[in-house]
């Protein structure tokens, strides 16, 4: 019998990654409904974060949910909503066990729907699968944990360290099929954060391509302390698709300009001629921005190393060597100094993608 829970919760767990990239802040969950061993329906959170994976599931099946079982990524919230909170839908349902892989830490749910359910009456499982919960909505736990976005660094790099020769006229260093795995890391993210210096010197899209056809335009997020980024920049198109968000310690004309044209504006003091990277994702946390995928240069990935704000780094390196004079990973310090963890390699033709968790 255990076969089949394992069977049917492992089911959930792939309709989970279905979506994943799609329901921010919301985590991606799975749920399958069944009944003397059979499934009567699915559900997947929705790309917009509602309805709940267990709302769909439970629409789908109706009065068949009467005696049936639910398995469940991760804990039914407890919260209200439109048809009231998935913990009380599970109630009316007559559903008569379920099974859960990860108890939501979210504290508005966080242990509260488990109880409820035991409460009444109702045969509740906890921790089956519980790392692939953990693994697939990485973001959603330790965003919530840390109060910031989980901030993920992307950067292809020369054999010797370096992202760009010394004149940044190095267009492209990775090959042709790491940069369509970037698109499949931009895919899974919620908001690219950049700078105002990468904008003005690359003028990049920001978008996710297949087959050179764009699929999704990316929320952007703009550090750009004196408001120097250009109003026909590309990333200011479309802005009916994405958010911008623009960071800055000034004050002039142009931030109305481009609150006009649909940016966020959100003006702070700088300090030591900077500003405060730690205040701004706590912002973004409150913007309900709960993953960044950081693609800039060195001068922000070592201020982000600098303040504990990086959660994994993927790397592309090349074989290629740039020569004392190119520009480094990282300003000032060395990659091999991170304190990080190696979770995957993958050899893209020439080049070698590592994906590390900074510990």
């Amino acid at each position: 019998m255990m076969s089949n829970h394992l069977k049917f919760i492992n089911l959930a767990h792939d309709i989970a990654l279905k979506n994943l990239g799609k329901t921010f802040p919301n985590p991606s969950v799975g749920c399958i409904i069944s009944k003397n061993n059979k499934i009567i329906s699915k559900g997947v959170t929705s790309s917009t974060g509602r309805p709940h994976a267990e709302e769909v599931a439970l629409k789908k099946a109706g009065k068949k949910s009467r005696g049936a079982t639910m398995y469940v990524t991760l804990e039914p919230c407890f919260h209200s909503s439109q048809n009231g909170s998935c913990s009380d839908q599970i109630l009316r349902s007559g559903i008569k066990e379920v099974y859960v892989s990860c108890i939501d830490q979210d504290p508005r749910t966080k242990n509260k729907s488990i109880s409820k359910l035991k409460r009444n009456k109702i045969k509740v499982i906890v921790g089956i699968q519980k790392e692939k919960t953990l693994s697939t909505n990485n973001f959603f736990f330790k965003s919530i944990l840390k109060k910031k976005p989980f901030t993920k660094v992307k950067m292809a790099i020369s054999s010797d360290y370096k992202i760009a020769w010394s004149n940044y006229k190095s267009k492209w260093i990775s090959n042709s099929k790491s940069r369509n795995y970037v698109h499949n890391l931009r895919s899974k993210s919620q908001a690219i954060l950049t700078t105002s210096k990468t904008i003005l010197k690359d003028n990049p899209r920001f978008t996710v391509r297949k087959n050179n056809k764009i699929i999704k335009y990316l929320n952007v997020v703009v550090i750009d302390k004196n408001l120097n980024i250009p109003l026909y920049t590309k990333v200011l198109k479309n802005l009916h698709e994405r958010r911008v968000i623009i960071f800055t310690s000034k004050k002039n004309p142009k931030s109305q300009k481009l609150k006009q044209l649909g940016c966020e504006i959100v003006e702070m003091k700088s300090e030591y001629n900077k500003l405060n990277l730690k205040k701004i994702c706590s912002h973004l946390y409150k913007l309900k921005i709960s993953d960044l995928l950081v693609e800039a240069g060195g001068i922000l990935f070592a201020d982000l190393i600098k303040n504990k704000l990086i959660d994994e780094i993927h790397l592309f390196k090349a074989p290629i060597i740039i020569g004392e004079k190119g520009i480094p990973v990282i300003e000032g310090s060395s990659l091999k100094n991170i304190n990080k963890k190696l979770i995957e390699t993958i050899k893209f033709e020439d080049n070698l993608y590592s994906k590390y968790e900074v510990i």
